[in-house]
């Protein structure tokens, strides 16, 4: 199937490495044009000459961190300045979460630094970032990555951030889809692949990406507000 990808732009952040790397290759094999953040440059500066290497597109790597509000304001202007529009954005950068459901272990810190600042706030400030370049063109697709902790909902770290990231989803999708922009959000098991070894709910880096670039075309243009889980029927 021809996913009328061709010409179009994406962010995808943390795709550098895992699920990230897959979908913009995936991406970019449909001759997607790229913007791919994370905060290692010297990997995301591998990883880009290895794309344009294999699919020709431009691919450009920008290193930023998610909790600040600045550096995702200037990784978002410069994909606008280098290509010229965003069509896609795929929230895919933030650290893995932990575990632990013993409520008193739980600090403020822990909750906050490493899990909803980078994941939840992180992927709003992308999310804000891109709309307005979005709304003026009458079109977007803003793809989420959360994980099936959200149905989980067997610790704490995992359920809160992946939750809220859901929710945050399909709130945006009803804003937004008036400016034909969607926004759905995709729950990966435990995934196989260079960084993931071990685990359960079956699937691997390619599967989540052939979803993600079929969310992320026009042809998903009747789906917004929901939630896939890409977990080989582990999704509670």
């Amino acid at each position: 199937m021809d996913f009328d990808l061709k010409g179009r732009v994406a962010i995808v952040t943390g795709g550098n490495r895992g699920i990230g790397r897959a979908v913009a290759n995936a991406l970019a094999a449909e001759g997607t044009e790229l913007a791919i953040a994370a905060r290692d440059m010297r990997l995301l500066e591998r990883v880009a000459c290895d794309l344009r290497a294999k699919h020709g597109v431009r691919v450009l790597p920008i290193s930023y961190d998610s909790r600040d509000r600045a550096q995702v304001d200037r990784m978002v202007a410069q994909t606008a300045e280098e290509f010229g529009r965003i069509d896609i954005l795929v929230n895919n950068g933030a650290p893995a979460g932990g575990g632990g459901t013993r409520m008193e272990e739980l600090t403020d810190e822990y909750l906050m630094e490493g899990n909803l600042d980078p994941k939840v706030m992180g992927y709003f400030r992308c999310l804000r970032a891109v709309v307005p370049y979005m709304r003026e063109q009458g079109f977007g697709r803003i793809v989420n990555v959360a994980g099936v902790a959200a149905r989980q909902a067997f610790a704490i770290p995992g359920s809160m951030r992946n939750a809220a990231v859901t929710a945050m989803g399909k709130a945006a999708s009803f804003d937004l889809g008036s400016d034909g922009i969607t926004v759905t959000t995709v729950h990966p098991g435990s995934v196989y692949d260079e960084d993931v070894v071990g685990g359960w709910g079956r699937a691997t880096s390619l599967d989540m990406a052939n979803v993600v670039t079929f969310l992320s075309s026009p042809r998903a243009a009747c789906l917004t507000g929901e939630a896939i889980a890409v977990a080989s029927g582990h999704s509670g």
